[in-house]
Formats: C-alpha cells, sequence, structure tokens
C-alpha cells in the first residue's frame, strides 16, 4: 500500500514492498492502464517492471498526463517480418542503441530479443540510451 503525502503540487507516494506501476497507477490515478503516466512524470525510473521500496514516484496531475501522453510519450509502430528493436530503433531512432528506449517503453516484453510480425510497440519520441 502506498502513503499520499499532502495534497500539493507535485504529490508523491513511496513505494511499498508489492508495489508496481500498475499497482500505483490504479490506486492513485484511477487506472492501471495510466501506469505510463507515472513513468513519464518520473523519468529517473529506469526499470518500468522494478521499482524499489522507498523511492517517492511523482503524481501526475491530470492535465500534465494528458500533455505527456500526446506529446512527449511514445508513438505506436507495427513490427513487421524480420524487425528487431535494433533494426526499429535505427529507423525510427536514429541509431541502434537506442533500442533499449524501445525496450523501456514497452515493459510487457519479456524477452527483447523476441517481437513478433504485427505486434504493437510504443515508440518513445525521444531516446538517450
Amino acid at each position: 500500500m502506498t502513503k499520499p503525502n499532502s495534497p500539493t503540487l507535485g504529490r508523491t507516494v513511496v513505494v511499498q514492498p508489492g508495489d508496481s506501476l500498475w499497482k500505483l497507477a490504479e490506486q492513485n490515478l484511477g487506472k492501471g492502464l495510466r501506469w505510463r503516466d507515472l513513468l513519464v512524470a518520473n523519468p529517473n525510473i529506469a526499470d518500468p517492471n522494478h521499482i524499489n521500496a522507498g523511492t517517492k514516484i511523482i503524481l501526475p496531475s491530470t492535465s500534465a498526463s494528458h500533455i505527456a501522453r500526446t506529446s512527449a510519450t511514445t508513438a505506436k509502430i507495427i513490427v513487421h517480418s524480420g524487425d528487431t528493436l535494433w533494426k526499429l530503433a535505427e529507423t525510427h531512432l536514429g541509431h541502434g542503441a537506442a533500442w533499449t528506449c524501445i525496450a523501456q517503453a514497452n515493459p510487457t516484453l519479456t524477452n527483447p530479443q523476441i517481437i513478433f510480425a504485427g505486434q504493437e510497440l510504443l515508440l518513445p519520441t525521444s531516446c538517450k540510451p
């Protein structure tokens, strides 16, 4: 369970054991699907699949999360036969080493070396690998 701080601008929660971005989004933003809003508001999170207990997570405001989702977060791409995250990063982000950014934008990928034709991936609009 998270512990919300006082309801001020830049409200935060402290990650408790067993918390995930999905769980925090569900508890604090109303929908688990909004976990990406938490990721955008907290660029210091290196691995969205693993957040440490005790970490302070900034909660986005409704208007801030809308702006982030429409401008700064991601675009969607469809994987074609023969694609790899490296090739997609070269094509869409300008350099293959940015594949890690694509992997981070898609935390449901259990193995970034395995993607499938027809799969929809989120593509970050910017990346610093």
